[in-house]
């Protein structure tokens, strides 16, 4: 799906926070001063272009994507040094369409690199390869990167006249310090963060909107459990809590972790 760009740029998301697209950061040491700037613009273009997306830089630190007509805005929300010499990072993308996404989503990347750009640079390069590829089949009815669940329900069902839902599950990120003793009874695939946590997100499911989901659940070697979960870059507390439980279900690897990002929509129109 291709779109031609609009005369004006895209309105921004009021919940996405942050610093924008160009900071400026000073250093210092026994023998100098000095100030150096970065531009996130400039370095989504490049983390775009290594993985093979053709994006165009417009204005006010707008990318566009033309063959698919998707926006990006990047923009610092925190950086900071760590003990061990290195930076972390922590940044938003928002996306928005035409059509797919007129009012825009956005969500975080939370990076490290041996410097700030680097650390940037890394935080974009694994959006582009795990958010950024579920988007573009967003647009399609023929999916290139994703796995999907179809979902309709007939008019009686209660939820609407003859409706359809799809699900997109993007590539999953996923870490396990060891094999398990057992293996789980269903082993691990893509719908498995979703379909586990399912009643979680009946709202978006039986909306008419885009959703965009962020994923992640963990557990550390000593057994504690973490979850997050965000809806259009939003938080979001039940989804959290269904993770949580759904990572008590899981034989023991030591450290471990599973990140995805999901798309609920309506299909879109052949």
């Amino acid at each position: 799906m291709t779109s031609s760009p609009p005369d004006s740029l895209p309105p921004h998301c009021a919940a996405n926070k942050g610093g924008g697209p160009i900071f400026k950061v000073g250093f210092e040491n026994d023998t100098a001063q000095w100030t150096e700037v970065f531009d996130l613009s400039a370095l989504l273009l490049e983390a775009l272009a290594a993985r093979g997306f053709k994006a165009v830089l417009e204005r006010e630190g707008w990318l566009l994507l033309p063959e698919e007509g998707l926006w990006l805005w990047p923009q610092i929300t925190s950086y900071h040094p760590t003990d061990d010499g290195s930076v972390r990072t922590s940044t938003t993308i928002e996306v928005a369409h035409a059509s797919l996404l007129p009012g825009g989503t956005f969500e975080y990347q939370h990076s490290y690199g041996d410097d700030i750009a680097s650390s940037l640079t890394r935080g974009f390069d694994l959006w582009a390869q795990v958010d950024l590829v579920v988007f573009k089949d967003a647009l399609s009815d023929e999916l290139a990167h994703c796995t999907s669940l179809q979902m309709q329900w007939e008019p009686n069902e209660g939820v609407g006249e003859g409706r359809e839902r799809r699900v997109l599950f993007g590539p999953v990120a996923h870490q396990a310090a060891r094999e398990a003793a057992e293996e789980e009874e269903h082993p691990f695939c893509p719908c498995c963060l979703f379909t586990n946590t399912w009643d979680a997100y009946k709202p978006q499911i039986e909306s008419d909107g885009v959703y965009g989901l962020r994923l992640y659940a963990a557990r550390d070697a000593q057994g504690q459990v973490q979850a997050d979960c965000r809806v259009n870059g939003e938080d979001w507390p039940a989804g959290a809590e269904a993770l949580r439980a759904y990572v008590a279900q899981w034989p023991d690897r030591g450290f471990e972790f599973r990140k995805q990002y999901v798309v609920i929509q309506s299909p879109p129109e052949t």
